[in-house]
């Protein structure tokens, strides 16, 4: 089963996570945005510590939502 942005994904940002990331331009919960591949590998890059400074401010994600969001991205960017 395809792995849903508005379902899956953008929930897992906190408001912290978008509010501080907007002011760098990177808007974590828009479709439009995160749809585009260097913007969600560079996401991606950053959530698993392989770009720093490592995201998202609230705190490091488990592994098994870098996962899903790897999967969103393997998957074709689904909304």
């Amino acid at each position: 089963m395809a792995v849903s942005f508005a379902k899956e994904i953008a929930p897992l940002f906190t408001a912290q996570d978008v509010a501080c990331m907007s002011r760098a331009k990177v808007m974590l919960t828009d479709y439009g945005y995160m749809s585009v591949p260097a913007n969600a590998k560079s996401v991606l890059d950053r959530l698993n510590g392989s770009i720093k400074p490592q995201m998202p401010p609230s705190g490091a994600w488990p592994e098994a939502q870098i996962q899903l969001f790897k999967s969103w991205i393997d998957g074709g960017y689904q909304p």
